[in-house]
């Protein structure tokens, strides 16, 4: 996995470097939806191609139902920048309560509780409004010592121009 997190990093450093002759133009903005990643709720600074944020996901153990918040970051590389155009987009992060698992033996309560970290990667397209309203689409693939499994967001978005 080291070696996964590895190439993503080198591929989006190779990328920025390729485009350094790009306006760099900077924005904050709030998204909301449902992503692993982003959380239902997340900010994001972007600085041209680049963007980095914070989410948060209210969530539940599986068995007990016992609450649970996961707080998130993530770091994108896009290949649009802020109200200019649309176009794809790859994020890496993590979610602090991204696995979480039960066991009941017998019919028993629930025990053995594990929540752990999670890193996630993404990949997806981002439409953007030249009004700063913006819409997310993607796929991506989140690993723990204990698991992987592929995932999902659809997120809506507004990016205030700083």
């Amino acid at each position: 996995m080291k070696k996964i997190v590895t190439v993503i990093l080198m591929t989006m450093a190779l990328t920025f470097a390729i485009n350094q002759n790009t306006e760099a133009q900077t924005s904050l903005g709030v998204n909301a939806g449902y992503s692993w990643l982003q959380g239902v709720v997340s900010g994001e600074l972007e600085v041209g191609h680049w963007g980095i944020g914070v989410g948060y996901m209210p969530t539940s153990m599986p068995g007990s139902g016992e609450s649970l918040t996961s707080i998130s970051w993530f770091l994108t590389y896009q290949d649009a920048v802020f109200q200019e155009s649309s176009g794809y987009y790859v994020s890496i992060g993590s979610a602090s309560a991204g696995y979480r698992s039960e066991y009941s033996y017998n019919g028993g309560s629930w025990t053995d509780g594990t929540v752990a970290n999670m890193w996630i990667g993404m990949i997806g397209y981002k439409y953007n409004w030249y009004s700063g309203l913006n819409a997310k689409a993607g796929v991506g693939y989140g690993w723990c010592e204990y698991a992987g499994v592929f995932t999902w967001e659809v997120t809506l978005g507004y990016k205030f121009g700083l």
